[in-house]
């Protein structure tokens, strides 16, 4: 198996996090799903080996794959997308391994198959926790969108906070063409312009006037992230859980619903598991 290494402490605290999510899930639908004709589906957009070993650690831990596949009860489909090759044919050898689930494994690249199966899936016979654990800034906002317009999934975002603090330079006039391609596919807007940098006195922000600075520090871009982007498509977004717990934030771990019959429980749900880990 290709060894799958990253993270650091904060891994296992977000995957138990994921893993406290699931059990939740799959227990409080199990009998509503009979009643309504609903399959439950897990989907891991980024799903590496189904094992990780953390970084200045020796010792392989289970996976969102691994984790989702032993959830009891079990969902009724698995998706796993992972682009890397040697990834994707260690989850292929995971899901032998789990040959009483009906499972999928997509060699591809995340934003492509998720656009495919939020458009192919009938969603009103089908609900779905999605997991997305980017290496980067991959996740585009037309990806989001479609997730959103669903109205049947449930989504944990691992948001790359220390991504979009560093593309996002201090100073206007170091932002290049490439940074800011990436945050507009990352927020799906240009506004972030005007509400990360402020403008001059005098002159027009956007001759990149070298006097503009960007104003918001990490909590700034959390509440834009969520307040201003996220929860202007899904029916609601949790305050997101920091990590690393202590040190310079590097990520945000969003809860984010769909279905806004479902946001009363879920995110009662959610916020509980955040609060307490």
């Amino acid at each position: 198996m290709n060894e799958h290494k990253f993270g650091g402490a904060w891994t296992e605290l977000k995957l138990n996090t994921i893993s406290k999510y699931l059990g939740f899930y799959t227990k409080a639908l199990n009998n509503v799903k009979k009643r309504y004709g609903w399959n439950l589906i897990y989907i891991d957009a980024f799903a590496g080996t189904g094992e990780c070993t953390v970084k200045d650690s020796d010792v392989p831990i289970d996976g969102s794959a691994k984790i989702a596949l032993q959830t009891v009860p079990c969902f009724d489909q698995y998706i796993f997308i992972e682009e890397n090759e040697g990834y994707s044919i260690a989850l292929d050898k995971l899901c032998t391994e789990h040959s009483d689930k009906e499972t999928h494994v997509y060699n591809d690249d995340a934003n492509d198959r998720i656009s495919d199966i939020c458009n192919s899936i009938n969603w009103k016979k089908n609900r779905a926790v999605m997991f997305l654990d980017p290496y980067g800034m991959e996740v585009k906002w037309p990806t989001l969108e479609g997730i959103a317009k669903t109205k049947a999934i449930d989504v944990w975002y691992f948001f790359p906070l220390s991504g979009l603090y560093r593309q996002a330079a201090r100073k206007y006039v170091s932002l290049d063409e490439g940074k800011e391609k990436a945050i507009d596919e990352l927020l799906g807007t240009t506004e972030w312009r005007s509400a990360f940098y402020e403008k001059p006195a005098q002159g027009d922000l956007f001759d990149a006037d070298p006097s503009a600075e960007r104003t918001l520090e990490w909590d700034g871009l959390i509440r834009y992230v969520r307040d201003v982007r996220l929860k202007s498509i899904f029916a609601e977004v949790s305050k997101p859980l920091i990590l690393p717990r202590t040190g310079v934030p590097r990520f945000a771990l969003f809860f984010a619903v769909s279905n806004p019959g479902a946001v009363g429980l879920s995110m009662k749900v959610a916020n509980y598991i955040l609060k307490s880990d």
